[in-house]
């Protein structure tokens, strides 16, 4: 039933010690991912994360999970983990028949604590006709240590059960009906027997035309194949509206000696986007963008800045790649934050 390509991480990486059609997403250089096995049947993958943001396994491109025509999908995580306050989490990107990924569904859910048990999360999704895959992304959120065994997704049909009494007697066919109003009790009839009532209808119909409002009525646009108006499998028009829209977020980093970098970001569905980073110590800082296909691979881009005490610099990557983060370092410990703000 399981239809996620290599959930049970028994194939391995030819080119790296991972399993197949799996990445590793987030964390930063003290996170680990450890690719172990515990019995010759059983893999599993150990993800230990000292970051305050999320460190996971996401699916490649290649391994995404066809989900067309499927009104409703089970997703499954089996793990171990011994912190209870461990927070994990689930997410789930849907894209669309044109390749359009769309904002992604998140679930989170903490483990219990069962020695030598297996946990399972699951989660029940419907699948709009516009959804032609999902991409299936788990990890921890925070700190914490998490051991996932197995990704599991089928497609939920019901199942049509037929009973039969064996003990039933089929009742004799009726041949004919004198009276309706004879029958005083239902009866069970082997077969419909039609019954010709003529019946005539007379109505005045009073109808008021009036002008329409866009506040008060609606108007619903039909097409066909012919007609140069794309519309849904209902026969619904689709508009496509043409603007600008605004999304941001924030994050609040400490500067050390060791290089560390920030969240990884999905930029393939943003037109433009910019970092803004202010310094909030006392001691100067550098900071510099990576880019990368993969969210494995990352190439420097640019030149890297210098952030002074009490101000502000602003990046914007020349090149692009679909992930991007901010590295960043310094002399001694100062606090930075870290805004990144795109127009889609």
């Amino acid at each position: 039933m399981n239809q996620v390509v290599n959930g049970d991480f028994i194939e391995k990486s030819q080119l790296q010690d991972f399993p197949e059609a799996w990445f590793p997403i987030g964390g930063n250089h003290a996170s680990s991912w450890k690719y172990k096995q515990e019995s010759q049947a059983a893999y599993f993958l150990e993800i230990s994360n000292s970051a305050g943001t999320r460190a996971g396994i996401v699916q490649s491109d290649e391994s995404l999970l066809a989900v067309g025509k499927n009104e409703h999908w089970v997703i499954k995580v089996v793990f171990k983990s011994q912190q209870p306050e461990l927070k994990a989490y689930l997410r789930l990107y849907p894209t669309n028949w044109h390749g359009d990924v769309m904002c992604p569904w998140e679930f989170y859910f903490h483990p219990r604590i069962e020695l030598k048990k297996f946990t399972q999360f699951k989660q029940i999704v419907t699948i709009d006709s516009d959804i032609k895959f999902l991409r299936l992304e788990t990890g921890i959120l925070g700190s914490g240590r998490l051991s996932i065994y197995e990704l599991i997704a089928y497609p939920l049909i019901p199942k049509r059960l037929k009973w039969k009494n064996k003990n039933d007697q089929q009742a004799p066919p009726i041949e004919h009906i004198q009276s309706i109003g004879e029958i005083l009790k239902p009866i069970q009839l082997a077969m419909p027997i039609p019954l010709n009532v003529p019946v005539n209808v007379q109505a005045k119909v009073h109808a008021d035309i009036r002008n329409l409002t866009p506040l008060r009525d609606r108007v619903q646009i039909y097409g066909n194949n012919q007609a140069p108006l794309a519309t849904s499998s209902c026969g619904r028009a689709q508009v496509e509206i043409f603007g600008h829209g605004f999304q941001e977020s924030l994050e609040d980093v400490t500067a050390s000696p060791t290089r560390s970098v920030t969240t990884t970001r999905d930029v393939a569905a943003l037109a433009r986007f910019s970092f803004a980073i202010y310094n909030f110590g006392t001691l100067q800082a550098n900071v510099q963008i990576e880019l990368s296909p993969d969210g494995i691979h990352w190439a420097v881009e640019g030149m890297q800045r210098e952030v002074g005490p009490e101000t502000m610099v602003i990046l914007s990557p020349e090149g692009f790649l679909r992930y991007t983060r901010i590295s960043y370092w310094a002399n001694g410990s100062t606090t930075l934050r870290i805004w990144v703000q795109a127009q889609s």
